[in-house]
């Protein structure tokens, strides 16, 4: 069995899930940047931080490189340091699972930056294990095929999300079906679960699948 991590990046803490505010998920840690002094500050020990550290001071700095095993300083600006972090893992780890938090809300450049990330060849191997979780959202990401989505618990809707030209995509069971649908990146939002389990197919392409649910008023 491969290694499972759970991954902090810069996002706005109003969009953790409430599990994360209070501490309250296990497992391995990796962060970005500063998301090392925000889990060392909930309690958490990430074993792998990525960044160029230039918004902590030298406290912080200190602090960090003490308590993380293993600390990468990035040096190229045209990598994200959501980038860097899954080099990383995937260089040090045998990564079979992702979970991410902090990758969306706050500014839309890096939100979508952090899901068209894996339409790069480069983390082609670790596209099927990385999910993208926020308060209000659950986002995976598929390759051609014949696939089974299982239901969140908490979440109401289902997106598919073509991030390149897809061909052939067909909602078998959903509440609303389609298909044989080819095209470019497009979203099919406000689809629904019908039970717990449902199924679609494409034949090319990388599709963005959303689980989510509507935000408290």
């Amino acid at each position: 069995m491969g290694d499972a991590f759970q991954v902090l990046v810069g996002g706005p803490e109003a969009d953790w899930p409430e599990q994360l505010k209070q501490g309250q998920l296990s497992g391995r840690w990796a962060a970005a940047d500063r998301g090392a002094l925000r889990l060392l500050a909930l309690g958490y020990q990430p074993e792998v931080v990525v960044g160029d550290f230039d918004s902590m001071s030298k406290a912080e700095q200190d602090d960090v490189f003490q308590q993380v095993a293993h600390v990468v300083t990035k040096t190229d600006q045209n990598q994200t340091d959501t980038e860097l972090l899954l080099t990383t893992l995937d260089h040090l780890y045998d990564v079979e699972r992702i979970d991410i938090y902090g990758a969306t809300g706050g500014r839309m450049d890096q939100m979508f930056s952090n899901v068209w990330i894996f339409t790069n060849p480069k983390f082609q191997s670790l596209r099927s294990k990385v999910r993208l979780i926020d308060r209000y959202n659950e986002i995976t990401f598929y390759e051609a095929g014949k696939h089974t989505l299982h239901k969140s618990p908490n979440m109401k809707y289902l997106g598919f999300m073509p991030l390149t030209p897809v061909t052939h995509l067909t909602l078998i069971d959903e509440k609303y079906p389609l298909q044989q649908w080819s095209g470019n990146p497009y979203s099919w939002s406000s689809n629904e679960f019908v039970g717990e389990t449902n199924h679609f197919s494409f034949e090319s392409g990388i599709i963005a699948v959303i689980q989510s649910r509507d935000a408290e008023i």
